[in-house]
């Protein structure tokens, strides 16, 4: 998972045209992005209010979607998995276990490193996408604990190129409504395994 500063900051001026006043919504450690971080890059740019885990029962305010690029604003945060497996398979092939999604021509697939223990939501199995090499590409088959499969058919990628999700091009909303749930929770809600890092 990468965080962006300048996606921050330039969520912050977003909010700095509605007013300082506008809170900044610091519960679940940021939804995932780290309270400490975000308190710090909001305080500099001026803003002195702040939602913390001793108000669990305040609605989440407009102003965490545009904070976070969730539903407004930039993205904030980017999750990627490394391509480790390529593997052409023939019409009639199934997927992933429970055979839920089946080859319906010769296809490539390419197996990532991201699964349902890492806090990818199951239910984006044969729903949702990602995006390879700048290309939008399914998610086929049935999402593992530790791995889940896209469908890379016409496509050049090598084993070592990176899947990502919730990037400008396959937004956290796609995910999360394949999911029945809220965008800021697939992020905070993401697993200790996933490696984050920040960026400038």
């Amino acid at each position: 998972m990468e965080f962006s500063h300048s996606a921050l900051k330039s969520n912050l001026d977003l909010l700095l045209g509605v007013g300082p006043e506008a809170v900044i919504d610091l519960r679940c450690d940021a939804y995932g992005h780290g309270a400490d971080w975000v308190e710090d890059a909001a305080r500099a740019a001026g803003f002195t209010s702040f939602l913390t885990d001793d108000h669990p029962a305040v609605e989440v305010p407009p102003s965490a979607r545009t904070l976070y690029g969730t539903s407004a604003g930039t993205r904030v945060a980017v999750l990627s998995g490394e391509i480790v497996a390529l593997k052409t398979i023939d019409a009639g092939e199934p997927v992933s276990y429970g055979n839920t999604w089946i080859a319906q021509r010769e296809s490539t697939v390419g197996l990532v490193t991201l699964g349902f223990a890492d806090g990818l939501p199951r239910a984006g199995s044969n729903s949702a996408s990602m995006t390879v090499n700048g290309a939008v590409v399914p998610v086929v088959g049935r999402i593992a604990m530790d791995q889940c499969v896209v469908d890379l058919t016409g496509h050049s990628v090598i084993v070592g190129a990176f899947a990502q999700t919730w990037d400008s091009l396959v937004s956290v909303s796609e995910w999360s409504t394949a999911a029945a749930r809220d965008p800021l929770s697939l992020v905070s809600g993401l697993s200790w395994r996933v490696e984050r890092s920040r960026t400038t």
